[in-house]
């Protein structure tokens, strides 16, 4: 007995125990599919990350192309919007001048018309005071001389009858 405690103590008997329940795991639980089944993972995400690396390059390649074209066309609408403005400006100043053109002729108009209504207003204020003239110069010269009044009262006369055989 001595030999199988010696055995039974010793590293490599325990060592051959440890290594066969290995075995048994190994064969009972399948390790080596469990271990095949990870290798195929890790495998299809090797496949998936090239693929993915693959199609993140190529957006790379459209975003360097695509920012290359950015500059042009920056300035392509930099121009453009330049040109509008300048249009938009030209347009502006054309409309402006006409109006200013037309607020003229307008104040012209007014203007003459105004000149008009005062020149008639006070054409009617000389012919009123002419009247007023006149008659007070007939007044006072029938006051003075009495037979300019039979006189002025024939030539009236006269005058009506010629108008009367006018007609």
């Amino acid at each position: 007995m001595e030999i199988w405690t010696l055995i039974v103590k010793s590293n490599a008997f325990n060592f051959l125990i440890l290594l066969g329940l290995i075995i048994f795991a190994i064969k009972f639980f399948k390790v080596g599919s469990l271990i095949e089944k990870a290798c195929i993972k890790v495998k299809e995400n090797v496949e998936s990350s090239d693929l993915e690396r693959e199609n993140s390059q190529k957006e790379l390649k459209v975003a360097n192309e695509t920012a290359k074209n950015i500059a042009n066309e920056v300035k392509e609408i930099f121009d453009n919007a330049q040109k509008s403005a300048k249009l938009i400006g030209e347009k502006i100043m054309q409309d402006a001048n006409t109006q200013v053109k037309s607020i003229e002729q307008n104040a012209k108009k007014a203007i003459e018309s105004e000149g008009k209504k005062i020149a008639l207003n006070l054409t009617q204020k000389t012919a009123l005071a002419s009247l007023e003239v006149a008659k007070s110069h007939i007044i006072n010269t029938l006051e003075q001389k009495p037979q300019y009044h039979n006189d002025f009262i024939q030539k009236s006369i006269d005058e009506l009858d010629r108008l009367k055989t006018n007609e």
